[in-house]
């Protein structure tokens, strides 16, 4: 018999796929696990805070609290409005921990909380609120953050992004890029859904402080020429859910409560 060579039917050496769809198949594969760490760690983050005593919170705020009480003050005749605006409001919040109003002079409507039970609010905000009522509602809103501690589930949900990011990937790897997009929606949809969840709790409280909700979704009014007309689709990358969804919510909810839309007073 005669020898003939050739070469073997299969070789392990040479792949029998197109390299592009091996790539693909590796790039979804990762972005799944990704994905899935980052919810699991994101409930872990959850759990955790929930079952965080006072105490331990207490100590967290005081260990990461910014140091402005020694600052000079803006309009302090505004930041004594909005101080007691706060303590009148905290009790139908559900808070006992005390409460630092910060005036701050900055043409952006907006208020935001930080750790220490610290409120800012830019002097933006009181040029779009002309009323108690609304101006009640969006401190209440801060409180309803306050109350369920999402500054704690944002530092948290951002330190572990962080760490589990770079322990993937390394810190400066280019493949960090491709995961900064897949959390940016992830953490979106749920910060809309704790944004939603102080609205409602917002709601409930200027109820309880004035008897009736009036003026609830005048920032929000205020808000929506600005907003313009951005898509649905643009709305599902951000922080907080679509001006008018967030005003039908409240109406629909205010409704559902039987609360009352009663007369503003301005401030």
């Amino acid at each position: 018999m005669q020898y003939q060579p050739s070469l073997p039917e299969h070789n392990d050496n040479v792949s029998h796929t197109h390299p592009g769809r091996e790539f693909l198949l590796i790039l979804f594969g990762m972005g799944a696990l990704a994905v899935m760490a980052f919810v699991l760690l994101g409930l872990l983050v959850d759990f955790t805070v929930d079952r965080l005593s006072d105490e331990t919170e207490a100590k967290i705020n005081a260990a990461v609290s910014f140091k402005l009480a020694r600052e000079k003050q803006y309009l302090p005749e505004r930041q004594a409005m909005l101080q007691q605006m706060t303590d009148e409001l905290r009790e139908c919040a559900g808070l006992r921990q005390p409460v630092a109003i910060h005036f701050i002079q900055n043409k952006q409507p907006n208020a935001a909380i930080l750790p220490g039970g610290q409120i800012f609010v830019f002097s933006g905000l009181l040029d779009k609120v002309k009323s108690q009522n609304g101006l009640a509602f969006v401190l209440a809103h801060e409180l309803g953050h306050m109350k369920n501690r999402d500054h704690l589930r944002a530092m948290g949900r951002s330190l572990v992004f962080v760490v589990a990011a770079s322990l993937l990937t390394g810190s400066h790897s280019d493949l960090t890029q491709v995961l900064v997009p897949i959390n940016q929606v992830g953490s979106a949809r749920y910060s809309q859904t704790r944004e939603s969840e102080a609205d409602r709790a917002a709601l409930k409280a200027v109820n309880c402080r004035f008897g009736h909700v009036g003026g609830a979704t005048e920032f929000f009014e205020a808000m929506k020429s600005e907003d313009g007309m951005r898509s649905a689709w643009l709305h599902s990358f951000s922080s907080h859910p679509e001006l008018q969804m967030r005003i039908d919510a409240l109406n629909q909810a205010a409704r559902t409560l039987n609360f009352r839309v009663g007369a503003t007073t301005s401030y």
